[in-house]
């Protein structure tokens, strides 16, 4: 017998609970080079045909992870962590470790903090239980390294096996390793090896797997963003959207809203309106509880007194940014400028812009 991790869900008073169940060898089956528990994440469909992919899945618990998938990258989180309770609670090892993956993220955009952590340890003791050389060992490496970035923002981690490893995890599960070690990178501040593997990436990626490109086109955003190389920055930014929008794929660009500062304004908010408003809404919300778990973990003082318009220019500014290049980059007269400037530093207790850096990453 197969011992694994399956997270108990039957009800509101077991919710976050985990247990150790045992698993038929038969499941063993499924984990092979074609493993893969994502199925829309990794999964192989033209921009526009999300819900046709979905649809056409042949295996149940393939589909209904696939049509949990769809309502979380479309913004409908809550919906999309019911889901994935369910999912779990079918007893087969990808539908756990959809659920694990997928619900992380879920209950960050949803602000379950407790449960979160809960999630957190599942992963580490799913990783525990499974052999040194199982698949499934190195997904969930890359699981809990993916809530390092999320949640502590990785700054003294290192995780060196990490980039060997993306090169043997099985073929379906390539892109999305590639993505959450170049995302490492551009976290811990290599961002020339993390831009140059995620251009490297999307070169040799299949341009049938969506999701991958669209995040991988987003980390390269941020990198030449950090690297000030605006043009550059632009066209990847909107590389990821025209994959994303025939879908209303609108979570990647909340997701690195952090790190995509200023470009969702230049890009989405007058070409977008509606989009625009969705994603900020989301943004926000998803912000704010990040930054409530990164602090209470780090003791850093990420401020959550700023709008979403003045963390940006906060960010800019951080960047070294004068006024007139903010206002450039944003579509905001200088004014406007000068006023979210006044606003920042009255709201931080600050009197320079050398003090923003302690209180935005």
């Amino acid at each position: 017998m197969v011992k694994y991790l399956k997270m108990s869900l039957c009800g509101q008073p077991q919710r976050g609970r985990c247990a150790i169940v045992t698993a038929e060898p038969k499941h063993l089956d499924l984990i092979d080079k074609s493993f893969d528990p994502l199925t829309l994440t990794t999964g192989r469909f033209r921009p526009g045909d999300a819900d046709l992919f979905v649809a056409g899945q042949t295996d149940d618990v393939k589909r209904r992870i696939g049509e949990a998938e769809l309502l979380y990258y479309r913004g409908n989180v809550q919906e999309a962590m019911r889901r994935f309770e369910e999912i779990a609670d079918v007893g087969s090892l990808p539908a756990v470790t959809a659920s694990i993956l997928c619900r992380s993220i879920c209950l960050l955009a949803d602000g379950s903090v407790d449960t979160l952590m809960d999630v957190f340890r599942s992963a580490a003791a799913l990783k525990g239980v499974l052999p040194e050389d199982d698949p499934m060992r190195v997904l969930s490496g890359y699981l809990l390294l993916y809530f390092n970035i999320l949640i502590y923002n990785a700054p003294a981690i290192r995780f060196p096996e990490v980039g060997v490893r993306a090169f043997s995890v099985p073929a379906s599960l390539k892109p999305m390793a590639f993505y959450v070690y170049t995302h490492y990178l551009l976290e811990i501040g290599d961002v020339g090896r993390a831009v140059g593997m995620a251009e490297g990436a999307l070169l040799t990626s299949d341009e049938s797997v969506p999701l991958p490109e669209i995040n991988l086109s987003l980390v390269i955003c941020a990198g030449y963003m950090l690297r000030s190389e605006w043009s550059k920055a632009e066209y990847y930014f909107r590389h990821a959207w025209e994959l994303a929008k025939p879908d209303g794929l609108i979570m990647p660009f909340v997701e690195h809203r952090r790190m995509l500062f200023g470009m969702v304004e230049k890009c989405l908010r007058y070409s977008e309106p509606q989009v625009y408003k969705q994603i900020q809404d989301l943004a926000n919300d998803y912000h704010r509880h990040w930054v409530y778990i990164h602090n209470a973990l780090t003791g850093d003082e990420i401020t959550t007194s700023l709008t979403a318009i003045e963390y940006n220019v906060a960010k800019l500014a951080k960047l070294g940014m004068v006024n007139q290049e903010i206002a450039d980059f944003t579509g905001i007269s200088v004014n406007s400028v000068r006023a979210h400037l006044r606003h920042i530093f009255n709201k931080l207790g600050i009197e320079s812009r050398k003090e923003i850096s302690h209180y935005v990453i």
